[in-house]
């Protein structure tokens, strides 16, 4: 029994951390589409819960409301449910944001939102209360938004950005608002105390966005390699490669291109695009300098994609000039930011023996 007490004692101690990752891994797990309007819901229901309670929290700290009867006994739970939606929106973000671009060129969003959930735990922030948390608050808001509204425009691009980074400035200085009249706050002394934390993560997250730090949701590349030859037939396409040594038997595309006269390289790429999307990404060919170590591009080629399809929008470009040595080929958008990339290495391929090609379809 004793053992059963020390257990239960344990979880009551850790409670938020324990609804926090149950959260997080509730929204990591359910999640399916950046677009998926059951998704956008229960992420909206998740902000204005956090709303309400935060709201709330304001009028118990000033003595404008104590909960009675049924309602104290859930609100014994209020600061758990907290954790539990802040945990199910940032494990959404995470999950949306790193699947918009590869891992290494969203570390810095993944680092910000690891800080962020660290803070939120800090026994100095937590005395707070609301008054740094809105920081978080208005971080969940911002990330939402940012892909919220392309999805429902359809378009993305810097305007769009703009367009729901003021409303998130607009909805943040609503709820300031709110919480200053709760707390009897000069609306000078409100902002000093309770805005500076908003702003400041209002302002990273704008600086990181034309820094080109910020993952280009809500498209996400779904696979992209380098083939022989890209035919489309029967509504697939017929990609076709050279059989791997049986030491990278894994491969199924050709990561060393043995390029002989004539021939051509084809790089295929799906992307991921929400319902009725429509936006025009570029296909940068860069080969690498081996006196100067630098990246050169010699080709930067559009492809206009549309959204809907869950394997994504399928498109290819190729290329007939080229030199042996080390290349890559970024997928990016309109402003230049990357959705992936393929790094590849051309030989010339001096041999006249047979060559094993294999296919897959896609």
């Amino acid at each position: 029994m004793s053992r059963l007490n020390r257990i239960w004692d344990f979880t009551k101690r850790r409670s938020n951390i324990i609804f926090f990752v149950a959260g997080f891994l509730f929204d990591a797990l359910t999640i399916t589409r950046i677009d998926s309007t059951v998704d956008l819901v229960l992420q909206s229901l998740y902000l204005l819960v956090i709303t309400f309670l935060i709201i709330r929290q304001a009028y118990l700290e000033a003595g404008r409301w104590q909960p009675r009867g049924w309602v104290a006994r859930l609100w014994s739970y209020e600061s758990e449910a907290l954790h539990f939606f802040y945990g199910g929106l940032l494990s959404a973000y995470v999950v949306l944001y790193i699947k918009s671009t590869s891992f290494s060129r969203s570390i810095i969003f993944f680092v910000l939102v690891v800080i962020l959930m660290i803070a939120n735990e800090m026994p100095q922030v937590r005395r707070l209360k609301s008054l740094l948390r809105l920081g978080l608050f208005s971080f969940c808001l911002i990330s939402y938004l940012n892909y919220l509204f392309p999805v429902l425009i359809r378009r993305m691009g810097d305007w769009v950005f703009i367009l729901a980074w003021a409303a998130s400035a607009a909805l943040v200085g609503l709820l300031l608002k709110k919480l200053a009249g709760s707390l009897h706050l000069e609306p000078k002394e409100a902002w000093v105390r309770l805005g500076w934390s908003p702003a400041l993560v209002l302002i990273l997250v704008a600086g990181l966005y034309f820094m080109k730090l910020i993952p280009p949701v809500p498209l996400s590349m779904q696979y992209a390699g380098i083939f022989r030859h890209v035919e489309a037939q029967a509504g697939q396409y017929r990609l076709t490669y050279r059989k791997p040594p049986w030491t990278r038997f894994w491969q199924k595309s050709e990561h060393l291109f043995l390029a002989r006269e004539g021939e051509q390289i084809f790089f295929f790429t799906r992307i991921f695009g929400p319902t009725r999307f429509e936006h025009q990404v570029f296909l940068r060919w860069d080969s690498k300098d081996p006196h100067t170590d630098r990246w050169i591009t010699s080709d930067r080629i559009p492809l206009p994609i549309k959204g809907g399809r869950d394997e994504g929008y399928r498109g290819y470009a190729y290329k007939k000039n080229y030199q042996p040595g080390k290349w890559r080929v970024k997928v990016e958008t309109e402003d230049g930011r990357v959705l992936g990339e393929v790094v590849f290495c051309i030989e010339k391929d001096t041999s006249s023996e047979e060559r094993i090609l294999l296919e897959r379809r896609m």
